[in-house]
């Protein structure tokens, strides 16, 4: 990646994605990806490829599928039962299943989270930086692009937290819409304490205050009622969709396709906390590719109640990447509706194998 992508629970600099390749019997090549996270949903590259190999690509293998209809009952079907642990494999599988589908019978992947709502969309920017130099440095930039809506990533230290924001507001302006994301660095008691503090600041949402384990944690920072708190580790699966609207643990569900399953499964979510009156929006993970992008345009163009949008960095934030045509946001994090068949971008293998480090391949 371009530069260093740092919060409570990892910092990162490379992307390393797991990519799925489909090939039909016509020779069309459907693809997927996911960007399993140990912190998010237990996986790594090496536990999701194990899943994909033993159990998650054997009985798609040979599959026969003779309408789009067909194709999301199958997948349906496979996701009975899935484990929070292989949330992110599930959906390296079946967005390549989807894309494959969706170029064989000439319809858009996207389609299975409905119509097209919106046509354009904005997204926001992420600062996740540690010391008031960097954040001033990202402000620049975000108001080069002219974002107007801007998650800051907060850490453990009230007095830390507080230099951070100040930072961000000052340079950012008054207009600018903000979010900060603890990412589980606090307590409930100290996520209450800080933001009591921190929303002078005119914060719009507070994500993920308490570990994804501590749903009474959650339960309690939604109810001191301060800011809406918005579940992102927290929420990987539709049981964890159930159990936090059961306990009211959140306002918000942070919808991001590979942490949640792949592009089914996040509907299904959506549509659950659409009933039980939550909000939602479309997040990434860091370090993405085009094909994930796509994935999460469809999500933000199709459902008409997203809160907000992020990811579609592309070459903002990756040194180069592997799909066309290219889907990064534009300024102002402008962005079109995605509808092409399948996924809507094309994997350039050219581009792939600049950095491709192991290849397997399931008949």
């Amino acid at each position: 990646m371009r530069f260093s992508v740092s919060h409570a629970l990892a910092e990162r600099k490379t992307a390393r994605n797991i990519l799925v390749q489909a090939v039909g019997e016509d020779g069309r090549a459907g693809w997927g990806e996911s960007c399993p996270r140990s912190y998010v949903t237990g996986e790594t590259i090496e536990t999701a490829k194990t899943a994909l190999l033993c159990s998650i690509l054997p009985p798609m293998i040979n599959t026969v599928s003779s309408n789009m209809h067909e194709t999301v009952e199958f997948l349906t079907s496979e996701l009975a039962g899935l484990e929070r642990s292989r949330q992110a494999a599930f959906c390296a599988a079946e967005l390549a299943v989807l894309d494959l589908a969706g170029k064989t019978f000439g319809l858009s992947a996207g389609t299975v989270a409905g119509p097209i709502a919106r046509r354009r969309v904005r997204y926001g920017a992420v600062i996740a930086a540690s010391s008031c130099a960097q954040v001033r440095k990202y402000a620049a930039l975000i108001r080069l692009f002219r974002f107007r809506e801007v998650k800051v990533k907060v850490h453990k230290s009230l007095e830390q937290n507080v230099k951070l924001l100040e930072t961000a507001r000052r340079f950012l302006g008054r207009t600018v819409v903000i979010r900060i994301d603890a990412n589980g660095a606090w307590s409930a008691d100290e996520a209450v304490r800080q933001l009591k503090q921190l929303s002078r600041y005119r914060l719009a949402a507070v994500e993920q205050p308490v570990s994804a384990e501590d749903i009474q944690g959650m339960q309690q920072v939604t109810a001191a009622g301060l800011l809406p708190v918005v579940a992102d580790e927290s929420l990987c699966s539709v049981h964890d969709a159930e159990t936090l609207i059961e306990r009211r643990a959140a306002n918000i569900f942070n919808l991001r396709v590979s942490k949640c399953g792949g592009l089914i499964n996040t509907m299904r979510i959506y549509r659950k906390a659409a009933l039980a009156g939550l909000g939602c929006h479309v997040g990434a993970q860091v370090g993405e590719t085009a094909l994930l992008s796509a994935a999460g345009r469809h999500l933000a163009t199709r459902c008409p109640s997203i809160l907000w949008c992020e990811g579609s960095y592309g070459l903002l934030l990756l040194k180069h990447d592997i799909a066309r045509p290219g889907i990064t946001v534009g300024v102002g994090g402008r962005a079109r509706a995605v509808d092409r068949p399948g996924i809507g971008v094309a994997p350039d293998m050219r581009r792939i194998a600049r950095s491709v480090t192991d290849v397997t391949e399931v008949y």
